[in-house]
């Protein structure tokens, strides 16, 4: 039962999130036969009270029949308005659930998943298909439910009154579900390939919004257009294969509804001449008709909307199938000795490793120096500490655990972490900088703005650090935009730095504030400084000079520059550099 195992997949979730609303949902679905029902009596009543007056015996239940059928009105609105409302309320519910359960998933997956995941895409499963599976526990629980007790009670009634009228009713309806079945698979092949389109949209304007400054400075707006424009136009055939679809079903609906009744009318209308029913049975079968008519659409509706909410339970679905991080593991309290072994790792798909037998051991509160160029690894050793990625099992300790028996959320308690390529909030300046150390008074959230430089920006800012930036930090330049990751991660208070390319973006000047600022800052703290510039790394326990993943030297600075080498010119360049531009030559130790 494969097709079983698919709707469970596609609906399971939503529909267990509405247990949690179970009194709810269950008073709003009591309602829907109570109203059905009194739907239903109304015909049969105005049918008999036809027939009396037809026979001259009904004037005295004139008045009695309209008060009767006054309370029936008032009765089936007030439990169809009642029904609707806690049936709906509830699936709003379930789409909050949905939302805050997805998103507290997506935050727990792994960087290798976020690293192929697509913003656009991710936006898109989060609104457009978590609201299609909204549908499906509130509304079409609603009239699907008013529909299934409507339309069998209305046949089931008319099978009583007349086997051939009703037999003419149903031949039609028997023609809707045939035609259903060619139209249905058609119709769900076309809603996933529309919101896979509009996906793709997302996806592409998130692109292109975020990297405008890129797009105009390159004089790329008409190729990105042209891009847009493609996208566009697989949404819109998409949606027009469906529009048809749907259109073609709907305009089945309405027809069946006129054939019907034109079938009662004939086979009806026979009857009534040759005695078999009287005129106000046949005033019954209309008024049933009527009433099933808008079940019929509501078939038609959830018919072509099923599809398109199937698409979009198996997409987000496909989301929670991503296996999340692990969350097990000890939990000590770290201090930030660390020891790598043989180190040796390989990104997944990659032909060659980025890091090769690298070997070091530091002491809690020393400092490491990673220097190399570009790909020889530094970041790459950074995120293993904090297992954004999975090294080898017996390769890296922490305080002599390996890394691989430690939670998660034990090794980013230890590390504080100010990347290369720093992210901002459009937040302000101060929230931004007390990001992970909320509640952070004001004298330390300075002391930390001051160990980064930031302070020497803020008479520039028109309201200092309460300067809202805009998205990633737009409005800010390379340099402040790490000052401010700096300063977070000062302020952050943990054990350990890891300092990942951090003042490469910064003047000479500046850099020397900062490392003094750095310098009052550690207190003890574990450092892990991987930079292009030498000077950050002069006051280190132990450098490493890497080269295409492997350790090509290592030692202390003043060992370093006494032999020759590339660490020794490279400090005779940048140290030479420095004098021509009249910054008073090398970094005062």
């Amino acid at each position: 039962m494969s097709w079983l195992r698919s709707l469970h997949r596609a609906f399971g979730r939503p529909f267990r999130l509405l247990r949690r609303h179970r009194a709810t949902v269950a008073v709003g679905l009591l309602l829907v036969p109570v109203h059905a029902a009194v739907t239903l009596w109304m015909p049969r009543l105005l049918g008999q009270t036809l027939d009396l007056l037809s026979g001259g015996e009904g004037a005295q239940q004139l008045g009695p029949t309209c008060l009767l059928l006054l309370g029936l009105a008032a009765v089936e609105a007030a439990s169809r308005f009642t029904s609707r409302k806690l049936l709906i309320d509830a699936s709003r519910e379930v789409e909050r659930d949905l939302k805050d359960d997805l998103v507290a998933h997506l935050q727990r997956l792994p960087a290798t998943w976020h690293d192929r995941a697509r913003t656009g895409d991710l936006t898109s499963r989060m609104t457009q298909d978590v609201e299609l599976l909204r549908f499906v526990v509130g509304p079409v629980l609603l009239h699907g439910g008013s529909m299934l007790c409507v339309l069998p009670g209305g046949l089931v009634l008319m099978l009583s009154m007349d086997v051939p009228v009703a037999l003419a009713s149903l031949s039609a309806l028997l023609f809707v579900l045939v035609a259903m079945r060619f139209v249905v698979p058609r119709l769900h092949t076309w809603s996933k390939r529309s919101q896979e389109a509009i996906a793709d949209i997302s996806q592409q304007a998130q692109e292109d919004f975020a990297g405008v400054r890129v797009v105009q400075q390159f004089d790329r707006v008409p190729r990105e257009l042209a891009a847009m424009a493609t996208r566009n136009r697989r949404y819109l055939l998409a949606n027009l294969r469906q529009v048809r679809l749907r259109s073609q079903l709907n305009a089945l609906m309405h027809s069946t509804s006129g054939v019907v009744t034109l079938g009662v009318l004939l086979v009806g209308g026979h009857q009534v001449v040759g005695g078999h029913i009287t005129v106000g049975e046949l005033f019954q079968f209309l008024g049933y008709l009527a009433l099933m008519t808008f079940p019929l659409q509501i078939l038609g509706w959830t018919v072509s909307m099923m599809p398109r909410a199937y698409a979009a339970g198996g997409r987000v679905e496909e989301l929670f199938e991503a296996t999340p991080e692990p969350e097990h593991g000890a939990r000590p309290q770290l201090r930030g000795d660390l020891e790598v072994r043989d180190l040796t790792f390989t990104y997944p798909g990659a032909d060659r490793p980025a890091l090769r037998e690298v070997s070091f051991s530091l002491r809690a509160g020393q400092k490491l120096g990673l220097i190399g160029p570009v790909g020889s690894g530094k970041s790459t050793l950074l995120a293993l500490l904090l297992r954004l990625y999975d090294p080898p099992r017996g390769a890296v300790f922490v305080d002599g655990h390996d890394v691989l028996d430690l939670a998660p959320a034990a090794l980013r308690a230890l590390f504080a972490y100010a990347p290369q390529e720093p992210f901002l909030f459009s937040d302000t300046l101060a929230a931004n900088v007390t990001f992970g150390a909320e509640g952070a008074d004001p004298a330390r959230r300075d002391l930390a703005v001051a160990a980064a430089a930031l302070d020497q920006d803020l008479p520039q800012l028109a309201e200092g650090l309460q300067t809202v930036v805009g998205e990633r930090g737009v409005t800010l330049s390379g340099g402040q935009k790490q000052r401010v990751s700096l300063a977070r991660a000062v302020l952050s208070d943990r054990p350990a730095l890891l300092l990942d390319d951090t003042l490469s973006a910064v003047d000479p000047g500046t850099e020397r504030r900062i490392l003094a600022g750095l310098r009052r800052a550690r207190a003890g703290r574990t450092v892990i400084a991987a930079t292009h510039r030498l000077s950050v790394t002069a006051d280190a326990d132990l450098i490493l000079v890497l080269d295409q993943g492997a350790v090509a030297a290592r030692g202390t600075h003043e060992a370093l520059l006494a032999r020759p080498g590339g660490y020794a010119t490279a400090w005779r360049l940048q140290t030479e550099a420095r004098a021509l531009s009249g910054d008073g030559g090398a970094e005062p130790r």
